[in-house]
């Protein structure tokens, strides 16, 4: 571990930082996210691809997946889940992070329903959004493990109140969270999604920490005092801001751990998962003999054509009998 104060080059952004308060049963992780997150949310598309309050949920959402699953001990990856209701505008959330730092997120909305939430309110949250539903954490551990999924309900207007219900229902870990994500004017005029969050849990008790309930409460306090400007401000590197929180006390890190827009499409995993489809099936997918598929996570855009999809698996048209 390393004393925050002895750092001397700031840390990049893109990161996910694990620390420790000194001499306490309390440990943490944050994360900032700069250019990295505005490629997960608009894939490099010169338009937005999500009107600003869809976006901002969506950013936090791939902000918690990348805390929690840099927590993870194995390979594998961590998917966070919100499914709304009909009388919300957002039907789904879904962020999906890896134990590598790979993100990326997509959400699908009603146009009309979120008209209508913006005339009666300027700053949605996310229940008002979501009209309620569900929380929800899948862990993945690979095809030859069985996948964990904890749940927990759509209550109050940030997801860091839905994922401290579901560490409180699920996991029974005290845990305090932290999220802001928003737009920065970057240099030359840009608009740029940013994001910031931290995570705050009480984890069990050593003989080397033999901490209190005051050091909890304590840590709360101090952590209730931290703003969403400090979260997504570029000129305040995690460090400085861990230190202006909890130098009174003391506070180490433990690792850092970078975080980048991924995605996973590829032409050959979709011609994999079209080797089993039935011939009768492609060509119900065809239009003028060409499958077009696109990936709702990058909007990346593939187009095969039928006759050399079905020419290469050797496979029979249905006419051909």
């Amino acid at each position: 571990m390393t004393d925050i104060h002895s750092i001397k080059a700031p840390f990049t952004e893109n990161q996910v930082t694990v620390f420790q308060l000194d001499g306490q049963s309390v440990r943490g992780r944050s994360v900032q996210i700069g250019s990295e997150l505005e490629r997960a949310i608009n894939a490099g598309s010169k338009t937005p691809r999500y009107p600003d309050v869809v976006a901002r949920l969506l950013g936090e959402a791939m902000m918690i997946g990348a805390l929690v699953a840099r927590a993870l001990k194995f390979d594998g990856r961590l998917v966070v889940q919100c499914h709304g209701t009909n009388d919300g505008a957002i039907s789904l959330l879904m962020a999906d992070c890896t134990t590598d730092g790979h993100i990326r997120g997509y959400a699908r909305w009603d146009e009309d329903t979120l008209k209508e939430i913006e005339a009666d309110n300027r700053n949605p949250g996310a229940q008002t959004l979501l009209g309620g539903g569900t929380f929800s954490m899948t862990i993945d551990q690979g095809p030859d493990m069985d996948q964990y999924q904890g749940l927990a309900a759509i209550e109050g207007e940030s997801l860091s109140v839905c994922a401290e219900h579901y560490f409180a229902q699920s996991e029974q870990v005290p845990t305090k969270v932290h999220l802001a994500c928003g737009q920065v004017q970057m240099p030359g005029g840009k608009m740029e999604w940013r994001g910031g969050g931290m995570m705050l849990q009480r984890i069990a008790q050593d003989t080397a920490r033999a901490a209190t309930e005051d050091d909890w409460l304590t840590a709360q306090s101090l952590f209730k005092t931290l703003s969403d400007a400090e979260l997504i401000d570029p000129d305040l590197p995690q460090e400085e801001l861990l230190y202006r929180l909890f130098h009174e006390g003391g506070v180490r890190v433990i690792e850092t751990m970078p975080v980048d827009a991924n995605c996973r499409c590829s032409r050959e995993r979709l011609l994999d998962a079209m080797e089993g489809f039935q011939p009768e099936a492609l060509f119900e997918m065809a239009e003028d003999g060409v499958i077009t598929a696109n990936c709702e996570f990058c909007a990346g855009r593939y187009e095969f054509e039928l006759e050399k999809l079905l020419g290469s698996a050797g496979r029979r048209t249905p006419k051909e009998g």
